[in-house]
């Protein structure tokens, strides 16, 4: 898979170096692949490379554009507010997302950290409020006939829909359930997702009861035939510009980090 373009090869063995599970090693000189069944396809070895000379599958194993340097002396004080600014909204407007947006949101998902470089996490997109209100329908039906989560339903008849809230758009990810930590790896794209999301102005809420029900209620999968069988949901969110409500402080953490150093 991993090829090196000798003519460009400067043989600093850089990519030796990074190699996280040794797949690359030093022959006569040059880098060569020892271990290519134990290879992830991080491109660590492409990322280092100063000559651009690693190949993966006789293509270019890096980006083609500039390099993405951050020249802001601001960077990190920005990028704390913005963490402390993030906030959960239920409440939307009723115009769709730019699926532009949202596309370039769920692609920066692909270079988000993954176990062993699976990225197992796909996405579906639900635009229609037929589908949306059709899985509210099976949910509302589900707990009048079980009993559990009764807040759902008496908190809707007052107009508060906590499963979806106002969302013009439901965005689920789901994964195969034999991939390594497919959870874990959804968590941390979503994450990604939501964060770029809310920098450009787009309101999000973790849909943690859609996320549950979906791989609880019979009915409810039946309505989501796009999901393959052996993959469950493990991440749901509603998307939506924002209401016209504005926050104008951060809030308060009543619950800070519990941190325990061990240094012997």
């Amino acid at each position: 898979m991993i090829h090196f373009d000798r003519e460009k090869c400067i043989k600093c063995m850089k990519c030796v170096q990074v190699c996280p599970f040794g797949v690359l090693e030093k022959q006569n000189g040059m880098p060569a692949v020892v271990r290519e069944n134990d290879c992830i396809r991080c491109m660590h070895c492409g990322a280092v490379c100063p000559q651009e000379a690693v190949l993966y599958q006789l293509k270019d194993s890096i980006e083609k554009q500039p390099f993405p340097v951050i020249q802001s002396e601001t960077f990190a004080d920005d990028l704390k507010r913005h963490i402390l600014l993030r906030r959960s909204y239920r409440r939307f407007q009723p115009e769709l997302v730019d699926r532009n947006l949202i596309t370039e949101a769920l692609e920066l998902a692909a270079w988000s950290p993954s176990a062993k470089n699976q990225h197992p996490t796909k996405w579906i997109v639900i635009e229609s409020q037929s589908r949306i209100q059709k899985l509210m329908d099976v949910i509302l039906c589900y707990v009048r006939e079980t009993g559990k989560s009764k807040e759902i339903e008496s908190l809707y008849q007052k107009g508060i829909n906590v499963v979806c809230g106002e969302s013009s758009t439901l965005l689920l990810a789901y994964a195969q359930d034999s991939a390594l930590y497919p959870e874990t790896d959804t968590v941390i794209a979503m994450t990604t997702v939501e964060l770029y999301l809310q920098a450009k102005g787009v309101g999000t809420c973790w849909a943690g009861y859609l996320k549950r029900l979906g791989n609880t209620i019979t009915e409810l999968r039946a309505l989501l035939p796009e999901i393959p069988e052996a993959s469950s949901i493990y991440g749901a969110m509603m998307v939506g510009y924002p209401s016209k409500e504005r926050y104008l402080h951060v809030p308060r953490r009543l619950k800070r980090a519990d941190i325990t150093w061990i240094e012997k």
